[in-house]
């Protein structure tokens, strides 16, 4: 039985990594009309210039004609939308073929005039790219340190201060 176990832990760790490489999944909620998907993106991969989640998110508001999505928190197993399927290509900066509008070229995005700020997206949107959720989970711990630390300096100096008072002033 030992044996056995021994040779089962590496084989599922080798298929949940190739299930992970394949595809990706996320619970995708769109206004106007209101609608949750289930957005499945077929042989996904790391790489390309557009985050997994922005595709499906622009995949889903140009099928359904929506005017906003974005990925819903929680778990995908609480999605309770229809399951639809984005193909994943090696230039996922394009949106996947399904969606694709029907013009013979495609325009580059125009650069934002000379004066104007570049608009800064809700504190609570999700973020677009690894290096954004690095930073954003690093700056929340950094803070959450703070509050710790202080909360512990504050308990540290009422005990000490009921101690030096042989527990007077406790």
């Amino acid at each position: 039985m030992f044996k056995l176990g021994r040779r089962l832990i590496p084989a599922l760790a080798v298929l949940s990594a190739a299930g992970a490489a394949g595809a990706q999944e996320y619970c995708v909620a769109c206004t106007e009309p209101s609608a949750v998907y289930r957005c499945v993106i077929d042989g996904a991969q790391p790489r390309g210039d557009q985050p997994l989640q922005m595709l499906c998110v622009t995949a889903m508001a140009k099928a359904g004609g929506h005017a906003t999505c974005g990925i819903k928190r929680g778990t995908v197993f609480d999605c309770n939308g229809p399951v639809r399927h984005v193909p994943w290509s090696a230039d996922a900066a394009a949106p996947p073929i399904a969606a694709q509008p029907q013009a013979s070229a495609p325009q580059p995005p125009r650069p934002p005039p000379a004066g104007a700020a570049a608009p800064q997206p809700p504190a609570d949107a999700p973020p677009k790219t690894v290096v954004e959720l690095a930073k954003r989970a690093n700056e929340e711990t950094a803070a959450q340190m703070k509050k710790a630390g202080e909360t512990m300096k504050e308990a540290t100096r009422k005990t000490w201060n009921c101690m030096i008072s042989f527990f007077t002033r406790c």
